[in-house]
């Protein structure tokens, strides 16, 4: 039975293990296993540069992120923080975007995990299996996350295990392969294409939207207990894991395959550390990995569709978008929401592609995140971050968007132009 949200409210059922949980279980899936791949065809070796600079960047983007979640913690993320501190055209512009750019890292994560469906039955890089094992997946979590939040904590920790035990192994058995192929590896060009500095500013936009799910937590404020205490916490330790679980996964990554191998797999396959995988030739490995590889791009679209559903559920609430999006079932989930993020995840799986669709989510998570840090430049009582972080903050942010290619940020703009459309007439309707 579906009910209206006044009668049924979130549950703060969340404790610290679950947010490091949910944060880890937002990154690590379509971050590393298609993402780093992206990467290292634009910057090559330097690529480990582009994820020193994303990471830093992601570290002030996550304080700005644990400082608005500890003074008003509440559904939403930035589109709550947006409203309260800034206009409400604010909050809604990183409402929608945020809308935007995740919708696009899951359809990414479904069209990854369709890759490792065609990997598995023999016919790797076949649109159609990839097509249907993406859907089938999106499928799956949005199942779980309609069991409530609990169930779906619990099933996303034991997909989090999983993916981090199959990546450190892979991580052990490559390195010593991957040391002499970093002998040899060219540190000016890739392939035919020189290296410079806007190609490896552009693989850090590409990483910045890996580690973009660190704030994921935030958007379940109302779910959180001590919100205060735990989400600051959570945001830094699930931050200081993925910087360093990427860093060592493009190691291995470049060096058993080449940059040239390493993107071509990402943007042909979507499934790069398979390739790696099987360069290495330990036996088991790709058994092992197979499992990890299907377990992260799980649980990154279990979060995804969590975090976008109480975004939807918070926008109806404030009449953004249709009213019925905020209505929540007696067991704590808004259902419409949940199902309606669904749908629009499943009708991009069937038009998007891999490259595509992360660069869009790239150009619309830089514009969410810069919205993030001017809320927190607004917070008064309760600071415990200087304000220069979050000033460090919003130029990252506007610096890395340059760099992406101009018909994304052109399709982006047409985005927003649409959804300030949507919310006028949701408006209009009302009166």
């Amino acid at each position: 039975m579906i009910v209206n949200d006044q009668a049924h409210e979130m549950r703060r059922v969340i404790a610290l293990p679950g947010a490091v949980g949910v944060g880890l279980g937002s990154i690590i899936g379509t971050g590393a296993f298609v993402t780093l791949g992206l990467g290292a065809s634009q910057a090559g070796p330097w690529l480990l540069v582009a994820i020193a600079l994303a990471g830093g960047l992601a570290m002030c983007n996550g304080l700005s992120s644990a400082q608005l979640a500890a003074v008003h913690p509440v559904s939403g993320g930035t589109y709550a923080y947006g409203y309260h501190f800034l206009h409400p055209l604010a909050g809604f512009a990183a409402g929608w975007v945020f809308l935007i750019a995740k919708t696009a890292s899951c359809a990414t994560a479904a069209l990854g995990f369709g890759g490792l469906v065609a990997w598995i039955s023999g016919k790797q890089g076949d649109s159609v299996v990839m097509t249907l094992g993406a859907l089938g997946s999106v499928l799956i979590v949005t199942s779980a996350a309609l069991a409530g939040i609990s169930r779906s904590m619990r099933f996303n920790m034991l997909l989090v295990a999983l993916t981090v035990f199959a990546l450190s192994a892979l991580v052990a058995t490559a390195t010593p392969a991957a040391l002499q192929g970093w002998s040899d590896m060219s540190w000016a060009r890739v392939g035919t294409r020189s290296i410079g500095a806007p190609a490896v500013l552009e693989a850090a936009a590409l990483a910045f939207v890996a580690f973009a799910g660190f704030a994921r937590i935030t958007t379940m404020g109302e779910e959180v207990r001590d919100p205060q205490r735990t989400i600051p916490i959570a945001v830094i330790i699930t931050l200081a894991t993925a910087i360093v679980l990427y860093m060592l996964i493009a190691f291995v990554g470049l060096g058993t395959l080449g940059p040239d191998d390493f993107g071509l797999h990402a943007s042909q396959d979507a499934a790069p550390l398979l390739a790696v995988s099987r360069s290495v030739g330990v036996p088991g490995l790709d058994l092992v990995l197979v499992v990890g590889a299907g377990t992260a791009l799980l649980a990154v679209q279990l979060n995804l569709v969590m975090g976008l559903s109480r975004v939807a559920m918070a926008a109806g609430r404030r009449h953004d978008l249709p009213d019925s999006l905020s209505r929540v079932s007696k067991d704590g989930v808004p259902i419409v929401a949940t199902i309606t993020v669904a749908m629009a995840i499943l009708l991009l799986v069937l038009v998007g592609s891999v490259p595509g669709a992360w660069s869009l989510s790239a150009a619309a998570v830089l514009v969410y995140y810069a919205l993030t840090n001017l809320s927190a430049m607004r917070v008064g009582d309760g600071r415990f971050v200087a304000r220069w972080v979050h000033a460090l903050g919003l130029a990252g942010c506007l610096t890395l968007a340059v760099f992406i290619d101009a018909w994304t940020l052109l399709l982006m703009t047409s985005l927003i132009v649409l959804g300030f459309a949507l919310r006028w007439l949701m408006h209009r309707l009302r009166t």
